[in-house]
């Protein structure tokens, strides 16, 4: 567990995909020894204005759309820089940002105009033409495997989408620290990253359900062993 967080600190899975499918952020934490942050996470379809801006607001806002290869293929979102070129430690799959062509969108950065182009990217019939390019939303692809293969809130995301029957684009962006204000000075201190026991902490307070990438890789893992087991006990050859 992140931090050496006990089990208990977090909700199961099966309750953070009830959470998700009802249209609510989740918290999702990664490993200490990969980027150690936790992402508010919602499906696409499900942020509103409202939403949007408390995610900005508790967040870097740094606003991401993860979404599968398909999808980012079929919306014509190629990749920002080539697999080759791609220096991100992570290896992060973004393709170029996008707006969504809409006549209530104005800059693209308000809390309605990302918002809107997050849902429209999430929405079945969406097409290409839909968004100009660039834009303030960053699209991200996620790996074929999901968790298995990528630990990362990318894979994540659309792991969340795929279970809960939430479409395939989800919305993704980093809890921060805020910091505080320094008299008479236009600075804050003690800003930086919410981690570990900090991002349970703020889950509690906003009722959100709180969970780690490993707990889902092994949810996924375990249904995959689930379905098999099913499949031969009906006689389904494997």
């Amino acid at each position: 567990m992140p931090t050496n967080l006990p089990s208990s600190a977090f909700d199961s899975i099966s309750d953070a995909i009830k959470a998700f499918e009802a249209g609510s952020f989740i918290v999702v934490l990664d490993s200490p020894s990969r980027e150690n942050e936790g992402d508010l996470i919602i499906s696409a379809t499900a942020l509103t204005t409202s939403k949007c801006a408390f995610m900005l607001h508790h967040t870097s806002g740094y606003v991401c759309a993860p979404m599968p290869a398909s999808r980012a293929l079929a919306l014509a979102l190629p990749p920002q820089v080539s697999p080759s070129q791609n220096r991100d430690p992570n290896a992060t799959a973004y393709t170029v940002s996008v707006d969504a062509d809409h006549s209530s969108i104005s800059t693209g950065i308000s809390a309605h105009d990302r918002a809107l182009t997050c849902r429209l990217l999430g929405t079945k019939g969406a097409r290409k033409e839909g968004f100009r390019r660039p834009g303030h939303i960053l699209p991200l692809v996620a790996r074929e495997g999901g968790v298995r293969e990528r630990m990362g809130h990318t894979e994540a995301a659309v792991e969340f989408c795929r279970l809960s029957g939430r479409g395939d684009v989800g919305v993704i962006c980093e809890l921060v620290e805020g910091g505080e204000e320094v008299d008479g000075v236009p600075e804050r201190s003690g800003a930086g990253m919410m981690r570990g026991k900090r991002c349970v902490e703020f889950a509690r307070k906003w009722g959100l359900k709180i969970v780690t990438i490993e707990a889902l890789r092994e949810f996924v893992e375990q249904q995959e062993v689930n379905e098999g087991d099913e499949k031969a006990s009906n006689g389904v050859s494997l």
